[in-house]
């Protein structure tokens, strides 16, 4: 055998090594969840409410917790943060409506940047809004764009674990020629200057501006529904198959966690009402959609990651509102070396999956926000251009029952 015959074969021979180590682990669910386990959360405390004349809520959708048991509730309506002790006192608030340093606008998620530090996600116009402690501007992290688009940028969702930040934001851009917008939305790990360190899913859209439609199909995406670890991002590929992609923080599929599964099939009940919910009403008129709902719900529609890295998925026959009475939570539980574990039920006497929702914290303790449903909805309708007034089947939001929030915990 000749000196380039040779090196030619061990050069093939590497390559061909290399391209089978860099295959992601395949790692198959059963079916059938190997246990099955139900615990009772225990409410440790609770603020607002008819009752409580001490505490001012608006709209709290999620909250985190620090290492001391304080935990920071985002209030969307207030545009402020909350900060409540391990017992239940409200000892601070940070941050204020409006647009300056430190002030917020509409936000949409909450993060520790590190023990003197909370950041805010803001949707529109998006950025990050860091907080320090004691109510001074911390800065602001401002992903970035393509600078050749223009147009507007927005933020969905951002999480932070350890070192690592991973947001959900986008930007879009108008195009009055061909009376079209291009929304461009992104998952990416983003260093303290905005700038992209790895990307784990792009969804690009095109929709017309004088023609409003809600297209299920066009708008379902990766960037759907995802979680973060201390080490991996985790996203779901494909909307009907119970199919996990486990990334690497550079964007690199290392694994590939899948189960036989079957999407539940939806009522004709279920699509008329994701079709009125589609219904809004601009200066006294309503605005007509046209709506392609498809005829399965999504395999999975939640994850999250626990302090201890289990990972929590919920499923499509796992939503509230098809528990039975007294259930905030179902959840397949896999374990941080990807084997399914259990199927876990939280049982949370009075819970309404109608107007509740149940927050995640860490696995161990979550917020239960009672009334959120209807606090979200008198927001909605105070908002600029929304006149609730003239819609008929508009329920009538006007006495709103109070909102409250019940921290609860795993016992044991």
């Amino acid at each position: 055998m000749t000196f380039c015959r040779k090196f030619l074969l061990v050069a093939l021979t590497s390559s061909l090594a290399t391209t089978v180590l860099a295959q992601p682990k395949e790692i198959i669910l059963p079916a059938k969840s190997p246990a099955q386990r139900t615990v009772q959360l225990a409410e440790q405390w609770r603020i607002g409410g008819e009752d409580d004349e001490d505490v001012l809520l608006g709209v709290i959708a999620n909250g985190v917790l620090d290492d001391a048991g304080n935990i920071y509730l985002l209030d969307s309506q207030l545009s402020q943060v909350l900060i409540i002790n391990a017992d239940g006192q409200q000892t601070g608030t940070l941050s204020r409506e409006g647009e300056g340093p430190g002030e917020l606008t509409r936000p949409t998620g909450i993060f520790l940047n590190n023990q003197n530090q909370i950041g805010v996600a803001q949707g529109f116009p998006g950025k990050i809004v860091l907080l320090n402690m004691d109510d001074t501007p911390g800065g602001t992290i401002l992903p970035e764009s393509d600078p050749e688009t223009g147009g507007f940028a927005y933020i969905g969702e951002a999480i932070k674990r350890g070192e690592n930040l991973v947001v959900n934001h986008g930007y879009g851009a108008f195009d009055m020629t061909s009376g079209k917008i291009t929304s461009t939305t992104l998952l990416t790990g983003l260093d303290s200057q905005g700038m992209e360190l790895g990307r784990f899913a792009e969804h690009v859209q095109k929709r017309e501006l004088a023609k409003q439609v809600f297209d299920e199909k066009a708008n379902s995406s990766e960037l759907d529904t995802w979680a973060l670890g201390d080490e991996y991002v985790y996203t779901v590929p494909h909307r009907d198959q119970y199919l996990i992609n486990v990334k690497n923080m550079n964007g690199t599929v290392v694994q590939v966690i899948s189960r036989s599964f079957e999407p539940r099939k939806r009522s004709d009940e279920d699509k008329e009402e994701m079709t009125s919910s589609f219904n809004v009403v601009v200066n006294g008129r309503r605005m007509e959609f046209e709506s392609h709902i498809l005829d399965f719900d999504p395999a999975l529609t939640n994850m999250y990651v626990a302090h201890d890295g289990r990972l929590f998925v919920e499923n499509c026959y796992q939503k509230t509102t098809l528990l039975p009475a007294g259930v905030a939570g179902r959840f397949d539980i896999v374990s941080a070396e990807g084997e399914l574990v259990e199927e876990l039920t939280l049982e949370l006497p009075g819970f309404n999956p109608e107007q509740d929702r149940l927050a995640f914290l860490d696995g161990i303790h979550y917020l239960w926000i009672r009334n959120y449903r209807s606090a979200s909805e008198a927001m909605s309708s105070g908002m600029p251009g929304n006149d609730a007034s003239a819609d008929e089947d508009q329920e009538d939001l006007e006495d709103p029952e109070p909102l409250e929030v019940v921290f609860c915990r795993v016992p044991g």
